[in-house]
């Protein structure tokens, strides 16, 4: 509430970190000026994370301040929110993108009379700071790291030119000491770990709600939900486009429309603004999840970074992939959908009533996960489909990937298969890519994992090997999973009763903020891209860190600070449950994970890796394991008492109103220490009996 009742994750660490005192309203170290980020008022904008301190200058005044909220501000859109669907999830601009920065200039104490006159001035209409904003176009990036990564442009500051500021608190202590020269990489490493540490600790901290980045006082959040300003602005955003077509609202301009024609004739005005902004989201994320929206509509968010969300409205019903996305993912569903207009190409219509049904015969694909970054299939091929060297994805699935050819990566049996090499060139048609040059002896019915990231064009399809093959009289012995009915369709014969299981992939929650979920369906594939590229270590085992494995995954040509740290997650997930190791990576270098093989020399080297004996290489380093879902094998069943802690970690998280069933095939993992190493750390989610313990603190 001391900082105008927002905070984003990169304010909350300047906020630890330069010692803020919310009684003083400003912070208690005084930062170095010299280091902040000067800025014209005026003129060309550089790359303004939130949390970036700024010195905004005109002529020989200057005013101090901290970025507290960046959004996107395409100049394309009208002023009662509507705009077209190719700006909805566009990516940012080649050599510019346009933002609104909003400056809080009153986190460094109360101004001086001289510097209230001035802001007065620059606050006049054509002062420059209109509303306590800057509005213009920045770079598209920061070297390596997209302008739109707010943490990560944040510790590049921090790491970079600004590094002097750190000196306030207490990382130089270990970072620069005589033995170790840290590098600015290393430093923004371990700026964005803790950004996003507090990220994930503030979705949880009672008595706030967020949206994505942000942060918001809950009282007032669920406050506005029952103005009448929210009331115009669902019944604004939940209108379909003429013609049934899907329409797209941006709430910053409509916001502003509605409010300057209410009671505050300023409009949105400085962090007020985008705390107001933050609240029609959360909003509208309640109306949607409880559905509270008018008979027949859908409604989704679709970009959370363009005026502060674009909405997406449509009558239903919607297609296959839309079905299955959680409406509070934003896919960028418009940009997509824009490529008709720009192509000639029609998209695939919404499915009628039943067309879901896959014909007898037909390969079986199944939406397993999708977010704004990655899809994730489970295909089971047919006869008739490995005949014709097709592989079959849906045309929703395709038009959410570039145009264009694709790249498509098989690994079946435990190596890559074409008659090309690893990658095999593949064309779309209508729902499918095709010109596959399929491995011989391939069973009809194969379940194939497909994986793709929505920025590349490389398609990852494998099978994964059954844990006990099957001999089927007529064919031979099959050791991969496979559909059953696909299999006797396709072969005429029949399969022995009972040990084949249909196969249901369990999909985990998609992530709504910062945190990006482990995805339990990219784990064989993890397993395969670490045996055919990781680098060979003790007993045979195979190890890569994050960013290698995202590579090997997606091709080196895909950058995504959220695809990689979605693959992170997945790695520590599977470390948990025993499928890799994980350890520190040589020189401070990135964790590695490790793959081991089932052998006697490789369990008694991963044994002495997890115990940290000298001669097993890097030991696992003692980190904190959050609370989490686990899955469990097909016969297991979570414990009476897995299920009553799951319930009271749920209701302490998110209060009594909070689903506390664990979903079927999970049970439920307490927080907990894993590795080695000294010390141990302090989390919300300790046994009660240890809170008590200040020594933990």
């Amino acid at each position: 509430m001391a900082r105008g009742g927002l905070l984003h994750a990169c304010s909350a660490f300047n906020s630890i970190y330069f010692d803020y005192d919310p009684r003083l309203r400003r912070y208690v170290r005084d930062p170095d000026p010299d280091c902040f980020a000067t800025v014209s008022v005026g003129g060309r904008l550089p790359v303004l994370p939130a949390g970036t301190f700024v010195r905004l200058t005109r002529g020989s005044r200057e005013l101090w301040g901290e970025v507290a909220a960046v959004l996107g501000a395409a100049a394309d859109v009208d002023e009662d929110g509507w705009t077209g669907a190719g700006r909805s999830g566009a990516p940012a601009e080649a050599d510019q993108d346009r933002q609104r920065v909003i400056i809080d200039t009153d986190i460094f104490g109360p101004l001086s009379v001289s510097e209230s006159i001035e802001r007065g001035r620059w606050l006049r209409p054509g002062g420059g700071l209109e509303n306590g904003q800057l509005v213009g176009p920045v770079p598209s990036s920061w070297g390596d790291t997209s302008a739109r990564d707010q943490i990560g442009s944040f510790a590049a500051y921090l790491a970079g030119p600004a590094r002097a500021l750190l000196d306030l608190g207490p990382l130089p202590g270990w970072l620069d000491s005589d033995s170790t020269k840290v590098s600015d990489a290393d430093v923004a490493r371990s700026i964005r770990t803790a950004v996003e540490c507090l990220a994930q600790i503030m979705t949880t901290a009672p008595g706030l709600h967020t949206w994505g980045l942000y942060a918001r006082p809950a009282a007032d959040a669920v406050s506005f939900s029952t103005s009448n300003t929210f009331q115009e602005v669902r019944r604004a955003v939940c209108r379909p486009a003429p013609g049934n077509r899907a329409r797209y609202s941006a709430l910053w301009p409509l916001l502003d429309a509605l409010v300057r024609g209410g009671e505050h004739g300023g409009g949105l005005t400085g962090v007020a603004g985008a705390a107001l902004a933050i609240d029609a989201n959360l909003a509208l994320a309640d109306a949607t999840t409880s559905r509270q929206l008018p008979d027949g509509i859908d409604l989704r968010v679709d970009d959370l970074w363009q005026h502060g969300g674009i909405w997406r409205a449509q009558r239903l019903p919607v297609n296959d992939v839309l079905r299955e996305l959680d409406p509070l993912t934003p896919a960028g569903i418009g940009f997509t959908e824009s490529r008709e207009s720009r192509t000639g190409v029609p998209l695939s219509p919404a499915p009628s009533a039943g067309s879901s049904k896959a014909e007898r015969g037909a390969s079986r694909v199944t939406v397993v996960h999708i977010d704004d970054e990655l899809l994730v299939l489970s295909v089971a091929v047919s006869q008739a489909d490995l005949s014709a060297g097709r592989l079959r994805l849906t045309r929703a699935v395709l038009d959410l990937l570039p145009p264009g050819d694709l790249i498509l990566q098989l690994h079946h049996g435990g190596s890559p298969h074409s008659d090309d090499g690893a990658e095999q060139h593949v064309r779309r048609h209508e729902d499918a890519v095709q010109v596959i040059n399929w491995p011989t002896a391939i069973p009809p019915g194969l379940h194939l994992t497909v994986a793709a990231a929505r920025a590349g064009r490389r398609l990852v399809a494998t099978s994964l090997r059954l844990t006990n093959p099957l001999d089927v009289a007529g064919f031979g012995t099959v050791s991969w999973e496979f559909d059953e009915a696909l299999f006797c369709l396709g072969t005429g014969l029949d399969t022995p009763q009972g040990t084949q299981k249909s196969w249901q992939p369990w999909a985990p929650l998609v992530a709504r903020g910062p945190w990006r979920p482990a995805v339990a369906a990219l784990e064989h594939l993890i397993v395969e891209a670490l045996k055919r590229d990781g680098d060979r270590g003790l007993a045979d085992s195979r190890q890569l860190d994050g960013r290698r494995l995202t590579a090997a995954l997606f091709g080196p040509n895909v950058r995504s600070a959220a695809l990689l740290w979605t693959i992170i997650h997945t790695c520590e997930d599977m470390t948990v449950l025993g499928l890799l190791t994980q350890s520190p990576g040589h020189s401070g270098g990135p964790d590695v994970f490790t793959w081991w093989p089932s052998t006697p020399e490789a369990k008694e080297a991963k044994a002495a890796a997890e115990w940290g004996a000298d001669d097993a290489g890097p030991p696992l380093s003692r980190r904190w394991i959050r609370p989490q879902r686990r899955r469990l094998p097909p016969e297991q069943r979570p414990s009476l008492k897995s299920q009553l802690d799951y319930a009271q970690w749920r209701v302490e998280v998110e209060g009594i109103d909070a689903d506390t069933e664990l979903p079927p095939g999970t049970t439920f993992v307490h927080g907990h220490l894993k590795g080695s190493g000294p010390g141990k750390p302090w989390h919300r989610h300790v046994p009660h009996e240890l809170e008590g313990n200040s020594g933990n603190g």
